[in-house]
């Protein structure tokens, strides 16, 4: 089974990516899942790389 962290931050990123292409740096959707509506949403916030956490 692939790693769930690795495959969610390959798919942010390239979600993240299509955004700025788009000049964009939030997003809403809704989307089902095992039955559910889900609303989503993504917001782009720039930080510094000082802002990151040490183990990162």
């Amino acid at each position: 089974m692939a790693n769930l962290s690795l495959d969610l931050d390959i798919a942010l990123t390239q979600l993240t990516e299509r955004l700025l292409t788009q000049d964009q740096t939030y997003a809403k959707t809704y989307v089902m899942a095992k039955g559910q509506l889900y609303r989503t949403e993504l917001r782009l916030c720039p930080v510094s790389p000082s802002e990151l956490p040490a183990d990162l």
